[in-house]
């Protein structure tokens, strides 16, 4: 199976991770981007009704991504691992 390194938000109540520009999400999940003076902001709306509070560029999380969650633009932590620096 494939990775694909990419730029994650992840749910704060399922821990369900999103891929950055997939959105809107088959789940019903969605992220909305709000640039603020110069940094863009991020909020997601994730399918089990959890609102995150705003997630700046430089909070991101680097993941790599399975290619079956690749394919749908998120999924679960086993599927979407975090990298370390």
């Amino acid at each position: 199976m494939g990775f694909r390194i990419r730029h994650c938000v992840e749910c704060p109540k399922c821990f369900t991770r999103y891929v950055i520009g997939f959105s809107p999400y088959r789940n019903g999940a969605h992220v909305v981007s709000h640039p603020a003076g110069g940094s863009e902001e991020h909020t997601l709306y994730c399918s089990c009704g959890t609102r995150s509070s705003s997630i700046r560029w430089d909070d991101l999380k680097t993941c790599a991504v399975s290619t079956r969650a690749h394919d749908r633009g998120f999924g679960p932590p086993d599927e979407v691992v975090l990298v370390k620096h």
